[in-house]
């Protein structure tokens, strides 16, 4: 019974409480001027306009994401690069070395070379090492044994050969560039960057190397560098279609649907075949 007169009262003296409130408010509530209430209404309008901007920003920057992970759905990563000279045609160059001044040296690298091509490369490894034996100051042996680790995927002692030939001042502009391939394969891309530019300041011409610092570039995100050296490499060979498929590429990245298409439309006719799968997807509707 007490309990039950104890809940009674509490609910009157709240609802008390709720019409003195009620009251209060309406005894006490300012009444604002015109020109209050303009600026009020003034003030709402723009946090309103604000949230709104706000919102429609928020939304754009979401739809651009949309539209740049669809890209990168269907554009692939970083691929592996290999040389684009042909590592086999490069050590054939030595086959008939010779060196006037040491048999032993001459006798070494011509039988490296040949158990190269016949793919006995621990022999071959084992001649070319005789070579820099015999004469620790001719550059060809360090120079082959260089090129027959890189064959094996020992980037890093490759890496160590090509500089001693080249710091033998051989004058071989391909020690650069493999260097710089040995760089790339072991993901040391501004070494590679760096060695790439040290074999066009002496091969002005390659068209494989500015293909190759493209590539470089590309999986280091700077676009617009790999960009230009795609387009230099196309300066040197036009008809190079795998400069055309990975520019295309990087012009859909950057939103530029007719560039990119027209690259991967000239590639396709370069007879790069795998740029088709990706006009499909990236340059329906274009003509």
């Amino acid at each position: 019974m007490l309990y039950l007169i104890g809940t009674v009262a509490l609910i009157f003296i709240l609802y008390g409480l709720i019409l003195f409130f009620k009251r209060g408010n309406k005894e006490f509530s300012p009444k604002l001027s015109l020109k209050e209430r303009t600026e009020l209404e003034k003030m709402v309008e723009k946090k309103a306009r604000e949230e709104r901007e706000e919102k429609e920003a928020e939304e754009e920057k979401i739809e651009i994401k949309l539209k740049k992970k669809a890209i990168e759905e269907v554009i692939p990563k970083a691929k592996p690069i290999f040389p684009s000279k042909e590592i086999n045609n490069e050590i054939s160059r030595f086959a008939l070395h010779i060196d006037i001044d040491n048999s032993k040296v001459q006798h070494s690298i011509r039988n490296g070379v040949q158990n190269f091509l016949n793919q006995d490369f621990m022999v071959s490894l084992e001649e070319f090492s005789l070579a820099t034996e015999s004469n620790s100051q001719d550059a060809t042996g360090f120079y082959c044994r260089g090129l027959t680790k890189f064959k094996l995927k020992n980037y890093e002692s490759a890496i160590i050969d090509f500089t001693e030939a080249i710091n033998l001042k051989m004058k071989e502009p391909n020690a650069f560039y493999y260097r710089a391939l040995a760089y790339y394969n072991m993901r040391d891309l501004d070494n590679a960057i760096l060695n790439f530019k040290g074999y066009i300041n002496l091969e002005s011409n390659s068209y494989e190397a500015y293909f190759d610092l493209g590539i470089c570039f590309k999986e280091k995100e700077k676009i617009e560098e790999a960009i230009n050296n795609f387009s230099l490499a196309l300066q040197k060979k036009p008809t190079y279609g795998f400069a055309y498929f990975e520019r295309g590429l990087l012009r859909h990245k950057q939103n530029d649907r007719e560039g990119g298409c027209a690259d991967l439309k000239k590639a396709l006719e370069m007879g790069h075949y795998e740029a088709s799968g990706y006009l499909s997807e990236l340059c329906e509707g274009t003509k």
